[in-house]
């Protein structure tokens, strides 16, 4: 015995088992009762997906539902949506197809006849359907719940939710490193006080002067200069800053060498 609630079912076999040609029709109209059970509401027949409020809404099957039993177009309305249901025979089954106008979702599901609707001589469609049970099962999960269940909502939603990473899934930014500043030389280019071991090489040799390659002192340890004389004592040590051009080696004895034994002693 059928456990599902079946009010109405009998009626509407009632009103149009005269209508029904094959078990195509008969199939169509136990979907068209499980719509009407679940709240929706027959506006007409074809595939316009435009409301039209002044429309009556109905539980029975409009004039000439069935015209064509190969393929079926069926309008519905629940909640101020509309729905258009399609049916289909291809090859002994039934594809149904309920879309959703506004959103254009759609739910489907497919019988095949000759394993779902038992014989269409038989008095009530009840007896019909086999397994009645199972089939109401299918048509509830598998061509309503997608859509009337807030699947095109939840859809949306979790599309919105997986976009967004969670805290665990966000990759922590990693520290900076601290940067190391290198200082580049340029190559190719003429170091000025002479050297090739860097600016100012040559300035650190007293004497760069007389060896050549310039920079060294400007006065040399005698404090002469060519060509004037000097007007600092011997012996001093003046180290005046500025670039000038190397001065010309004199010959030995060097100044800065130590004096010879009794230099000093005034009566040698």
């Amino acid at each position: 015995m059928p456990q599902s609630d079946l009010f109405g079912l009998e009626m509407l076999w009632k009103l149009e088992c005269a209508n029904l040609a094959d078990k195509a029709d008969a199939m169509m109209l136990f979907v068209h009762w499980f719509l009407v059970r679940n709240g929706f509401r027959n506006v007409g027949v074809g595939d316009d997906k435009t409301l039209n409020n002044a429309v009556d809404q109905s539980e029975l099957l409009p004039e000439g539902w069935n015209g064509n039993n190969k393929s079926y177009a069926l309008r519905y309305t629940m909640n101020n949506e509309l729905y258009i249901l399609h049916g289909t025979l291809s090859n002994d089954t039934m594809i149904v197809n309920l879309l959703q106008a506004q959103s254009l979702q759609v739910s489907n599901a497919a019988f095949n006849l000759d394993k779902t609707i038992n014989s269409f001589n038989d008095s009530s469609l009840t007896n019909m359907v086999v397994s009645i049970d199972d089939q109401i099962t299918r048509l509830q999960t598998e061509l309503i719940k997608p859509l009337c269940d807030g699947g095109s909502k939840s859809s949306s939603t979790q599309t919105l939710i997986s976009s967004s990473p969670s805290p665990a899934q966000v990759n922590p930014v990693p520290a900076a490193a601290p940067r190391r500043i290198e200082v580049l030389r340029p190559s190719g280019l003429l170091l000025p006080f002479g050297g090739g071991g860097g600016v100012g090489r040559g300035d650190l040799n007293p004497l760069g002067g007389f060896v050549g390659g310039g920079g060294g002192m400007l006065m040399d340890p005698m404090n002469m200069r060519p060509g004037r004389a000097d007007p600092f004592l011997p012996g001093a040590r003046i180290d005046p800053m500025g670039p000038f051009p190397p001065r010309v080696q004199r010959p030995n004895p060097n100044p800065d060498h130590l004096p010879p034994p009794g230099y000093d002693d005034m009566f040698m």
